[in-house]
């Protein structure tokens, strides 16, 4: 149970005099969530707080925010691996989070190149050491090993210093400009989604990654290329939102979502923005017809949908830094370093100018279901592409308003308890 850093997680609770706590578990450490509970409740000074078990709306890495708020918790406690997504400055978010990393020791390759840093000479001034969460209490030991090394530490605040560099909810002072002569740069890794996200960042700079693995950066590059592309030449987009990410960065993808529609508007493109807190492809599928590219809009940089190693289905799914890539710049001032981390794509974008804004359209139509599982539309022109207000869509069911036919609608029906045994004296199906 140490890794779970009881007394750290009660002190916390007690400082914040907090009723309700949500917990959100990984699945492997979820047969000793009753043990866990029954330490932190002796623990803490409070006799009377509660506890809910979070964690299945969302990737095990995010917060699951969404399921907090349905328990009224007034702080959520992460444990494990985490993309550091939420930012703990942002004044829309209403839930007080802490982390609980399960610290690790170093891998040993990595352990031996931190120790003999001076005898590694790659002709750079310096080297920026970044590591994931896990490794925090690990990597303490070798701050002061060398003179050229500069570690950066784990921080989920926005940072303005402007000799401060942060990406992915890690910050480091730099002595000198961030630049391929400058420096080189050693990740230490136990997400492989955080180790492609950074050699993919820093892919024209000299790249040691621990533990040792073989990662072509030209690939990770290339595939970029191909989602730029396909976003330089749809006409159609739909905007992929989910709750989770809304309220783990809410201010950043409002302003972000903003300036999109507005690049959309001046390029003269077409959108939807979708509400869809679960992913599928058999879902996407239902607008094959009218969505050329869908654009995903995650607080969460390490989504398995921008994984290398997920393939693209019939319709290219691309993300945010995409958009900015192919509208934003040109081929011959294509940004060096390539970030998912959201508030990165949001200081590279210009502000919204609308003197630059043509054809605009002062009114939006939209296509909104009551329904609490339905999935919400909202269109800019969409008569043109096939999706007006004759249609509308529940999960994968799609009705015609203009059958008024009562028996043709079939009800959702409660429930019940079938017939159960064994199947025998069936004289009514044909064989």
């Amino acid at each position: 149970m140490d890794k779970f850093e009881i007394d750290a997680c009660v002190k916390w609770i007690d400082e914040k005099n907090f009723q309700k706590i949500a917990l959100q578990v990984p699945d492997d450490d979820l047969d000793k969530v009753h043990d866990l509970i029954d330490r932190l409740k002796s623990s803490s000074q409070n006799e009377n707080i509660e506890f809910f078990l979070v964690g299945d709306g969302c990737s095990p890495c995010c917060n699951d925010l969404l399921n907090g708020q349905y328990c009224q918790a007034q702080g959520l406690i992460h444990f494990g691996h985490s993309c550091l997504s939420s930012t703990s400055d942002d004044k829309q978010q209403s839930i007080s989070i802490f982390y609980v990393f399960y610290q690790r020791s170093l891998p040993s390759d990595a352990s031996t190149f931190l120790s003999t840093s001076d005898d590694n000479n790659d002709n750079k001034p310096y080297r920026l050491v970044f590591f994931d969460p896990c490794f925090r209490d690990a990597i303490e030991q070798y701050s002061s090993s060398s003179s050229n090394l500069i570690f950066s530490k784990i921080n989920n605040e926005n940072i303005t210093d402007s000799s401060c560099f942060s990406l992915y909810g890690r910050s480091v002072h730099l002595p000198v400009t961030l630049d391929p002569s400058n420096y080189s740069i050693i990740f230490i890794s136990h997400s492989k989604a955080s180790l492609h996200n950074f050699a993919l960042y820093f892919y024209a700079y000299e790249f040691y990654s621990f533990p040792s693995s073989s990662i072509s950066s030209s690939k990770l590059i290339s595939k970029r290329m191909y989602a730029i592309e396909c976003a330089r030449n749809g006409s159609s987009y739909g905007l992929l939102i989910s709750s989770n990410s809304l309220l783990n960065l809410p201010s950043t993808i409002h302003t972000l979502l903003d300036r999109i529609k507005s690049v959309f508007d001046k390029n003269n493109r077409q959108y939807y923005t979708f509400l869809m807190n679960t992913l599928s492809i058999t879902k996407l599928n239902n607008f094959e017809r009218n969505i050329d590219t869908f654009v995903l809009c995650s607080s969460c940089p390490e989504s398995l949908w921008l994984s290398p190693e997920h393939k693209q289905f019939n319709i290219p799914l691309i993300s945010l830094a995409d958009i900015v890539q192919a509208f934003e710049t040109t081929d011959e001032n294509l940004s060096m370093n390539y970030s998912f981390d959201l508030q990165q794509i949001l200081s590279t974008m210009k502000p919204i100018d609308d003197n630059d804004i043509t054809n605009k359209v002062d009114e939006t139509k939209s296509l909104v279901l009551k329904h609490p599982n339905s999935l919400v539309l909202q269109q800019r022109d969409g008569i043109n592409r096939g999706l007006d207000n004759t249609q509308k869509w529940w999960g994968l069911q799609m009705n015609d308003e203009d059958k008024n036919d009562e028996k043709e609608k079939h009800p959702i029906a409660e429930l019940k308890e079938g017939i159960t045994g064994i199947a025998a004296g069936y004289n009514h199906e044909k064989f």
